[in-house]
């Protein structure tokens, strides 16, 4: 049984000093101050022995958004506001990332690390059984919960999940992804690195949209993208039998300019579930600059105890 170091806080600030002493010692992180307002709540939560950075906000169903590379809440602030009116929405900071301290020795990671990470916030918080959504490298993690943790979860809509192992061919699927990391390394570094990654998944558009607050804190966590994150989701990848057994209705998604390899994952997935993806306008990251798309696709899919394969999705226009 972990501590229990939620702070709660309902208005004001308050030191994280509680939480930082219970699992780390005192000053073992720059200290933070946890906000409150009247609409959401930030805070964070001691699971999994490691710390987690939430916001929480709205009422009804609870739906948890799992964040990609980057790792961020802030993934999902435009849309998860949008969403407050019908759910009650958690975004979090992965494990290490952002406003998540790294955990002291933590030099590798796994898709079921992350999986359980948010099994314990979703127990923390009292959400189950939660709607989820996962982008991206979130996808997997979003998929390893409902498959090891299915009585927490009603229902999950996975965006391009991130499970390229499946393909026939990774290595050569990569290659441009790859080339372009090595490239950019010795040039500028890995913020750089991350940053030539995000511009050639998205366009311009969709970089320009991004806060430069929350920009900035991606970009921080380039070394934990490239050194820890990326190492330790290769290779994952559900057994046709977990994926047979799923007992969790499944919505897929995909944005109708990503990349080709996201589709060809996509529909790998969509013939194993035998369900027919969703497409969406714009590009991987869509949700940046038209999260009122992410909203609309959540709200429709989740009806009811979520939709499993819904092949068609009416949504507002782009």
């Amino acid at each position: 049984m972990q501590p229990s170091c939620r702070l709660r806080a309902t208005s004001g600030s308050r030191s994280l000093r509680d939480c930082d002493e219970v699992l780390y010692g005192r000053d073992s992180f720059e200290r933070m101050n946890v906000m409150a307002t009247i609409d959401k709540v930030t805070d964070l939560a001691a699971v999994n022995e490691t710390l987690l950075y939430y916001e929480k906000q709205g009422n009804g169903p609870a739906l948890l958004l799992i964040a990609g590379s980057t790792g961020d809440a802030g993934n999902f602030t435009r849309a998860a506001d949008l969403l407050a009116d019908e759910f009650t929405v958690v975004t979090y900071d992965r494990r290490g990332n952002s406003r998540s301290p790294r955990p002291p020795g933590w030099r590798t990671t796994s898709v079921a690390e992350q999986a359980d990470d948010a099994a314990a916030l979703i127990r923390a918080l009292d959400l189950a059984p939660a709607a989820i959504f996962g982008a991206s490298t979130g996808g997997p993690i979003a998929l390893d919960l409902m498959i090891r943790h299915p009585k927490l979860v009603r229902a999950g809509v996975l965006q391009e999940p991130s499970i390229f192992s499946a393909l026939p061919d990774p290595m050569v699927a990569l290659a441009p992804r790859r080339a372009l990391i090595e490239e950019a390394l010795p040039l500028k570094g890995p913020r750089g690195a991350v940053e030539a990654l995000m511009r050639y998944l998205n366009d311009d558009g969709v970089f320009a949209t991004i806060p430069p607050d929350i920009l900035e804190r991606m970009l921080g966590n380039a070394d934990t993208i490239l050194t820890i994150e990326g190492p330790g989701f290769a290779g994952w990848q559900p057994t046709t039998e977990q994926l047979a057994k799923l007992s969790v209705p499944i919505t897929l998604v995909f944005a109708d300019r990503t990349l080709p390899v996201y589709k060809e994952v996509t529909n790998w997935l969509a013939q194993h579930l035998k369900i027919e993806p969703v497409s969406v306008p714009g590009r991987h990251g869509f949700y940046y600059y038209r999260p009122h798309v992410l909203a609309d696709v959540l709200r429709q899919s989740l009806k009811g105890s979520g939709a499993t394969g819904a092949t068609h999705v009416t949504l507002a226009s782009a």
